[in-house]
Order: structure tokens, then sequence, then C-alpha cells
């Protein structure tokens, strides 16, 4: 379950950066990027600083732009924040 929560911020992140121009549709597709590569490894996943930087990159990423690009944004944050939940630590 932990990793299908990376998997679906991932897709968000991806959906955001459809509806996204410009340097936030690529500051986004490296984010899903991360996040995809992150899920996809077999091993334990990233800490909370690594979390953290991916939530600010999304949210900053997203910044002003439209409902559909604010909407995945915010549904990626979701997904990595439960994800977060679950990590030992902060």
């Amino acid at each position: 379950m932990a990793r299908q929560l990376l998997v679906d911020a991932a897709e968000h992140a991806e959906r955001a950066a459809e509806a996204a121009d410009g340097e936030s549709a690529r500051r986004l597709t490296g984010v899903a990027d991360d996040l995809r590569a992150v899920a996809d490894e077999g091993r334990s996943g990233p800490d909370h600083g690594w979390m953290a930087k991916r939530i600010n990159t999304i949210r900053d990423a997203a910044g002003d732009d439209d409902d559909e690009v604010q909407s995945h944004a915010e549904a990626a944050v979701e997904s990595v924040s439960e994800y977060r939940e679950g990590i030992p630590g902060v």
C-alpha cells in the first residue's frame, strides 16, 4: 500500500505537468519521475527530508496555475504526505 501512494503521487504530478506550461511543467515532470523511481525500487524508501523537498517543489511549481494543475498538485501532495506518515522519525 505504501508504494502505491508514491505511484499515485507520481501520476497526479504527471497530470499536473500535462496541464501546466513551461518551467512548471518541467518541474512537475521531474518530481513525477523522482516519485516513480522511488516507488519502483525494491528497498526502503526516501527519508522525510527528501519527501519534503518534493512536496515543496510540487507546491511551488503549481503556484498560481489553473484549477486542473492545482487539483492534481494537491492530490500529489496528499499522497506524499500520507506516505510520509509511515516513515519513522520526524
